[in-house]
């Protein structure tokens, strides 16, 4: 590799204004995700002038084009390390790189330095906040224990957990409410409320953030929606899911079906029914016709799993109407893509 564009130019008179050009053009190659040759007009901007922050930052975003990121996290660097542009922008670059290059004990050193020295500018807090929770879930030997909470951490620990809980980021936003609950950390109830009201985060999250306040007996009112659904409700007051009558009285009835005949299809059903409880939840089935309900997941796991059934003899076993089936049916199949997302998910998450 040629390291001609670091040596300085001798005896050269630069014309004014060539550097601001350099940039220029290199933010044009950019653009059009030319990265080399960004790359070379930026290196030659950082040759005529070392210390221009938009020539070696220019250098740092070419060489993410062209995915040099080992390269690219030794220039950020040096940028941090001799003080030159924005130091908490060039920061926070710095650390999206390590995430990236997956060096997360790095992360969490660099960033409970910076945080630690207590002069973290508002703008900038949560991306890093975000970035040390996620990188300290990550991280072997940096997971969260009792001891972040003792007087001394506690409000940094406060700060990455409710960071985390507003995460854009899924595995951080749910890493962040399993620590919340593990560590018992009821200043974040407001948090909390937020996240299980949030018609935005996926269902399944915001009902174990549900769960979560019926815990920690939260009696304030809360809206829920879910699809077309709406309702209030106080968290302490609801029965946990799967608790539900109609819930038991649907397993049991899957289980008088399918316990001898055919462990595998019950398993699978049975399956079908818990994640899906959980997406609705805490909404009851409708209609509230628990054999009907055991049939449509009985008919659902069935076509999962290729098996042939014979629809009206089915219906004819669980003693339903085949109305009530069907509605349900359409109900599972409506959300089947993301019960079988989540149910690829949930033992990492919940269990009842």
């Amino acid at each position: 590799m040629t390291n001609e564009h670091h040596h300085e130019p001798q005896n050269i008179i630069l014309f004014p204004g060539v550097v601001k050009r350099l940039v220029e053009e290199g933010m044009d190659e950019l653009k059009q995700k030319n990265g080399q040759k960004a790359l070379q007009l930026f290196s030659q901007a950082e040759t005529y002038e070392p210390t221009s922050a938009q020539a070696r930052f220019g250098v740092v975003l070419s060489l993410i084009e062209l995915n040099r990121q080992e390269e690219a996290v030794e220039k950020t660097k040096a940028l941090l390390n001799e003080g030159i542009g924005d130091y908490y922008e060039t920061l926070q670059v710095h650390v999206s790189l390590l995430v990236q290059l997956s060096r997360y004990e790095e992360v969490v050193h660099l960033l409970e330095t910076v945080l630690s020295e207590n002069r973290l500018p508002s703008e900038h807090a949560e991306t890093f906040y975000e970035l040390l929770h996620f990188s300290r879930q990550m991280s072997s030997s940096q997971a969260y224990d009792a001891s972040l909470l003792d007087e001394e951490h506690k409000k940094e620990t406060e700060l990455e957990l409710r960071a985390g809980l507003h995460a854009t980021n899924e595995p951080a936003k749910w890493k962040a409410l399993q620590t919340v609950k593990q560590l018992n950390v009821k200043a974040l109830l407001k948090d909390v409320r937020e996240l299980a009201a949030d018609e935005n985060a996926k269902a399944l999250m915001r009902t174990y953030a549900l769960v979560l306040l019926h815990d920690w007996n939260d009696r304030l009112p809360i809206v829920i929606k879910k699809e077309e659904r709406s309702m209030e409700v106080q968290p302490a007051e609801l029965p946990i899911p799967g608790e539900r009558d109609i819930d038991k009285a649907i397993r049991q009835a899957l289980e008088e079906q399918l316990e001898q005949e055919d462990p595998v299809l019950l398993q699978m059903a049975r399956q079908l029914h818990h994640t899906y409880l959980l997406i609705t939840y805490p909404f009851l089935p409708d209609p509230p016709n628990p054999k009907a309900w055991a049939c449509a997941f009985h008919l659902v796991a069935a076509e999962q799993l290729g098996l042939e059934t014979d629809e009206e003899d089915m219906v004819d076993c669980y003693g339903c109407k085949r109305f009530d089936v069907l509605c349900a049916s359409n109900e599972i199949e409506a959300l089947e893509k993301d019960i079988l997302l989540e149910s690829q998910d949930q033992n990492q998450w919940f269990h009842t």
